[in-house]
């Protein structure tokens, strides 16, 4: 348990006592409290309870609760613990119940999906609040208390509040810290010390849990019970919510989004109105919402521009892998303090994909230079149109960096090239493993132009590293950045079920206890999704009993469905589509299947062995980087069927090998994909280039 405390000697001890009273949860407990350079006589009270508590005191001089918070996690982390291990929070004004620690243990235990849990938070009100309180007042946002009747579920992560928070001790080995520019600290000061790393964790794909019996009773003080007191609440609360907002959601004018400036006037207008009619509850509210909207106003005029905003672009064509990948990229940057942008051209469906982005609070914009380097025909007009507009549009969005996401030879050096007209520095990151070429005598100078903004280079894979450094090693300033940062799995979300097996054989009307091949890719040429169909024919003779399920659309659909047709396999190939919970299709499958020609990476491998599902892949680069020496997969002949057909007979065969590689696959995953491994990998990468 931690907690920041600065000038507590009225509050601790009735804290403390509540300590003393705490169930312990299985394993323990101890408690470390940060004293923030307090005046009073803070220190002799925390000394007064060591003998009585297995606590732990950590002296943070510089003011600032998170500087504070921060501190004891240092201190925290010492101590070798279990990645599922609870880093339990609280105020040194919040009372716990005797049960608090061990529900919140509990509500972990029963939800390892979630990192983030948070519990109910009651008042203890040091004087009878007035009657216009409560009628008046957001206590949620003004005191920190949680809703009545709030039910336990899943909860949005910006709604676990620091008196009553717990997370994960993973997420802060990987390196998660508080913002130590934000919430309480000396003078006046934004709002959201802990909701903003809530937020954070959030935009990074964690998830939050909310357990009503694990309570805390939080005191409020007389004097925060006055009007001046509440109106500047809501001033430090707008100040906070400027540093939570995601930019690029909203048009925006003179810094703020548009619609800010109506609801100013509106509120004005509203109060005015209230003033001269006496409506007194009216006035209080529009004096609320204004006050907010003046704390919003002064940071978005006043505070300093976030820094290391980083742009990530492509020339991308349909939304697969590499698009995913740069979607989590910024997750991962936004989570280690930056202020990424995913900057995409538009393709078919882009536009609903943009929409979900924005519902994460992924910042997208859309960013189209003419095709410079990716359209030979008319390149010199392009050329001039990109000089003209495209290096405006880049300028407009106002990075520190450029990221450009490499699929195929020079889709992207446009956006290289604008980069380096802007003078703004870039980095690369290769998605695809593909030849070497000539490169035109009329790009060669505009590309050696390009790369001279480059920063850094990495590959999904050492195998589109080399490929990649093949054809541009030449053109790469010394001393650029070279690593190999692979593609990642969620653990938590893809993991084995068995109960996700049964229902979801059930709901596509197989068999329990059929032999199931799948495939989740594209149905395209490069994934040979009519490899797929030949294979299940040559094996359906041994195992009558056994299907395929092809997860994905494309263009070769209809093709692949008139060869099921001809190979009568109708009834035993489930087209499934396209699939957003990829995550609860996987479990049904017994091995799952990647016969591609040309491949990246292979996300669907690394997924199907999360799940605890063998992996067979085509022995080519991009594979073979994941499957090679792993124990959770087999690589099979790209141009020998035969081989390929008796490797996964093998498999179907026995079941017993195939269990023994479902937990080895899953445990080389955790090792080397998982999340929170890549995501340090790539925040380390960024360091010291932006």
């Amino acid at each position: 348990m931690l907690m920041a405390t600065f000038n507590g000697a009225a509050t601790l001890p009735n804290v403390l006592e509540g300590c003393r009273a705490l169930v312990p949860p299985a394993g323990g407990w101890r408690l470390i409290v940060a004293d923030n350079g307090s005046t009073d006589t803070t220190a002799q009270v925390i000394e007064c309870y060591a003998g009585r508590l297995p606590l732990a005191r950590v002296f943070a001089a510089r003011r600032g609760k998170n500087v504070a918070l921060n501190a004891a996690l240092e201190l925290a982390l010492v101590a070798p613990g279990l990645p599922g291990d609870l880093f339990v929070f609280t105020d040194d004004d919040a009372t716990p119940a005797p049960e608090w620690l061990l529900r919140l243990a509990e509500a972990a235990n029963a939800q390892p999906e979630y990192a983030i849990f948070g519990g109910a938070i009651v008042p203890d009100w040091a004087a009878t609040p007035p009657a216009w309180l409560e009628r008046m007042v957001p206590l949620g946002l003004t005191f920190g208390i949680t809703p009545p009747g709030q039910a336990d579920g899943p909860v949005f992560p910006g709604l676990v509040w620091g008196a009553n928070m717990a997370l994960r001790r993973a997420l802060f080995d990987g390196g998660m810290r508080f913002d130590e520019t934000i919430g309480p600290s000396a003078g006046a000061y934004a709002m959201g010390s802990e909701t903003q790393l809530t937020r954070r964790l959030a935009d990074a794909g964690e998830r939050a849990w909310f357990c009503g019996a694990a309570r805390v009773a939080h005191h409020i003080r007389a004097h925060q019970l006055t009007v001046p007191w509440i109106l500047e609440r809501a001033y430090r609360f707008g100040r906070g919510q400027f540093r939570q907002a995601c930019p690029g959601v909203f048009p925006e004018l003179l810094g703020v989004p548009r619609w800010m400036l109506g609801r100013w006037l509106r509120e004005a207008g509203g109060l005015l109105r209230a003033r001269l009619l006496g409506q007194a509850d009216a006035a209080f509210r529009h004096r609320w919402e204004l006050a907010c909207l003046r704390g919003y106003f002064h940071e978005a005029w006043r505070a300093p521009r976030p820094p290391r905003r980083v742009l990530i672009t492509s020339y991308s064509g349909e939304l697969g892998g590499m698009e995913l990948r740069m979607a989590q990229e910024a997750q991962f940057l936004k989570a280690d303090g930056c202020n990424p942008v995913l900057a995409i051209r538009p393709f078919p469906g882009s536009a609903a994909w943009a929409r979900q982005l924005r519902a994460r609070r992924v910042p997208v914009t859309h960013f189209a230079p003419p095709p410079v380097f990716e359209q030979w025909h008319w390149r010199r007009w392009n050329r001039w149109r990109a000089q003209w507009w495209g290096a405006r549009a880049l300028r407009r969005q106002r990075p520190d960096l450029v990221h450009v996401a490499f699929c195929w030879s020079a889709y992207g050096a446009t956006a290289l090239w604008l980069a380096r007209r802007c003078a703004l520095p870039a980095v690369i990151s290769v998605h695809n493993t593909f030849p070497p070429g000539d490169v035109s005598a009329w790009h060669r100078p505009l590309l050696r132009e390009a790369f001279g903004a480059v920063r850094g280079v990495y590959g999904a894979t050492e195998a589109a590293l080399q490929h990649f450094l093949a054809l541009y090693r030449d053109y790469l300033p010394a001393g650029v950045r070279l690593a190999v940062i692979p593609n990642c799995v969620d653990t938590a979300r893809f993991r084995p079920s068995p109960a996700l097996r049964l229902a979801t054989r059930q709901a596509l009307g197989l068999p329990a206890d059929a032999l199931v091949l799948g495939a989740v890719a594209r149905l395209s040429p490069q994934k040979r999704p009519d490899a797929l169909v030949r294979l299940l024919h040559v094996l359906r003779p041994r195992f009558p009993d056994l299907y395929l399920v092809l997860a994905g659309s494309g263009p070769l659909e209809l093709a692949v469905r008139q060869l099921v047709d001809e190979r009568g396999l109708t009834g035993h190939v489930i087209f499934a589509g396209f699939r957003d919970d990829v995550e609860t299709l996987l479990p049904a499958f017994d091995v799952h299947l990647l016969l591609s020609q040309r491949e990246g990476f292979g996300i669907a491998t690394i997924e199907a062995m999360a799940c605890g599902v063998p992996a067979v892949a085509t022995d080519i680069a991009g594979n073979a980087d994941v499957l090679r020496g792993s124990p959770g997969g087999l690589l099979v002949p790209l141009d020998d069927e035969a081989a390929a057909a008796q490797a996964v007979a093998s498999l179907l065969a026995d079941p017993a090998r195939r269990a023994r590689m479902g937990e080895a696959g899953r445990e080389d995953v955790l090792r080397r994909f998982s999340l929170q491994h890549v995501q340090a990998q790539v925040q380390a990468f960024y360091r010291g280039l932006v």
